[in-house]
């Protein structure tokens, strides 16, 4: 039985997207959460205690190999689009600006239209 603690990990349930929340994983499930409001809380625990397998085309992968796989595809996009981004923070929307000038792509978000 491995128990792992993820350090760090970003709450993306409000706009606050509190980034220091700590998650105890056992088996692939959470286990405890820690440094996390009620709604958090509620959330991590009873709505993804089952954490998603890494999977590219259908098959269990690593993350690297999900990572690789992500990567060829954005590469070979004819017209990728970055889209959302409405509550993230200044520095993750430079860098998805920054990977979208690199990909030759267009960046939109949810008040566009």
């Amino acid at each position: 039985m491995t128990v792992t603690v993820h350090e760090d990990v970003v709450c993306a349930f409000c706009g606050c997207l509190c980034d220091d929340l700590q998650v105890e994983v056992e088996n692939n499930r959470i286990t405890k959460v820690s440094q996390v409001c009620t709604i958090g809380r509620n959330k991590l625990m009873h709505s993804l205690s089952d954490l998603a397998s890494i999977r590219v085309n259908g098959q269990d992968s690593t993350l690297e190999e999900a990572y690789a796989e992500a990567a060829r595809i954005l590469v070979g996009a004819h017209s990728p689009l970055i889209y959302g981004l409405s509550s993230t923070t200044t520095e993750a929307i430079g860098e998805a600006v920054a990977l979208t000038e690199l990909i030759g792509g267009t960046v939109d978000n949810p008040s566009s239209y």
